[in-house]
């Protein structure tokens, strides 16, 4: 294998696949890139068994053929290069060599026949969406995975389109959960599965860089991402999400309107005392506007009022307040809409201009 290609697309492809690899595996081949050189582009694979990214950029093929070398120290070398220069690689025995401008490098690399093939399942389902849109949803969601492996079906993200169009994201840790959704342009069949959270931040990333339509293959077991020039490939959790739509409050009587950076800047000034384990935060809406104190076990104390726009009854509810900071950094609009009930009853959250997405927190006794 020998070819010529710019550092610039060299190194974006290269990054792109660099957080696939583990960077601790029992196997030595997946902490390697695999390289292929063919039909002026340079293929680049990452898997880690579970998750796997091809990637590619354009390069001057002069002689075809495949090798993989070490993610890390490939990733390292062309980071450090002369970005004005190209890079050219060139493969020898148990060797790649690269060259730009006046740098010179020899690592060692492994055969390309042992490095494990990515099998791409048939896809019954096909979505296609804007990446914006579909980095939004990941970004409005995805924090409220859980990483309670116990559990592993809450680990992920249920991707689900239901009978009358609407690609649904949703998550849970069981504290928590958060729900994006939009109507589909297109007709399919209804389907749901559970994308693991490596592949969901992967798809996030990937989504943020596509200016195009992203193409979404829903599979019995894998999920695969058509974005650009990448294409990504998951396993699926095999495993029952919970029946979310049961925890959604339909009817709570109460709302509040609320400034979210105002709000996000309180509770981080509260947390500075409350505990450090729990974070509990206790909210007191009234007529008033909103009440927000913290205390801790060494009897320190926080409080602090800001405005609200209140249309129920005094109600005092206890929250975890990472929870509550997690949500608002989920949340674009200026103002953040909290509908409530009781000091027991989860509460649904949701940008006052959002109809996209909405969260659910439950509270807890302070």
């Amino acid at each position: 294998m020998k070819i010529t290609l710019s550092r610039a697309s060299l190194l974006q492809a290269v990054q792109r696949c660099q957080s696939i690899v583990e960077k601790r595996h029992t196997i030595p081949i997946l902490a390697n890139l695999l390289l292929e050189a063919k039909n002026d582009r340079l293929l680049i694979t990452a898997t880690d068994l579970e998750v796997g990214l091809h990637s590619q950029a354009e390069a001057q093929i002069q002689q075809t053929g495949s090798i993989t070398v070490s993610a890390r120290k490939l990733f390292d070398i062309i980071k450090e290069l002369d970005p004005e220069q190209d890079v050219i690689m060139e493969t020898g025995d148990n060797f790649v060599s690269i060259r730009s401008g006046r740098s010179r490098f020899r690592v060692t690399s492994l055969p390309a026949d042992e490095y494990p093939s990515l099998t791409e399942e048939p896809s019954e389902i096909s979505i296609s969406v804007s990446g914006m849109t579909l980095a939004d949803m990941v970004a409005a969601t995805s924090f409220a995975m859980s990483t309670d492996e116990t559990r592993k079906y809450l680990t992920g993200t249920l991707f689900e389109v239901d009978a009358e169009q609407m690609l649904r994201l949703v998550t849970t840790d069981g504290h928590r959960l958060a729900l994006s959704e939009i109507r589909l342009e297109q007709s399919v069949e209804a389907r749901k599965c559970i994308v693991p959270r490596k592949a969901v931040m992967e798809i996030r990333k990937l989504s943020e860089e596509c200016q195009e339509q992203i193409e979404i293959f829903l599979g019995e077991r894998q999920i695969r991402i058509v974005a650009g020039s990448n294409i990504l490939t998951s396993k699926l959790i095999d495993a029952r999400f919970p029946v979310y739509q049961d925890v959604i409050p339909a009817n709570n009587p109460a709302r509040v309107i609320i400034a979210r950076s105002e709000f996000d800047q309180v509770l981080r000034r509260s947390m500075i005392v409350a505990n450090e384990f729990t974070h509990d935060i206790r909210l007191v809406f009234s007529e008033k506007g909103l009440d927000i104190s913290a205390h801790n076990t060494e009897q320190e104390e926080a409080e602090e009022h800001i405005e609200a726009d209140y249309n129920g009854q005094e109600t005092a509810i206890g929250f975890n307040g990472r929870y509550l900071r997690d949500t608002l950094g989920a949340i674009r609009s200026a103002n953040v809409r909290i509908d409530l009930k009781d000091e027991l009853s989860p509460v649904l959250i949701s940008g006052e201009d959002d109809v996209q997405s909405r969260h659910v927190i439950m509270p807890m006794r302070i």
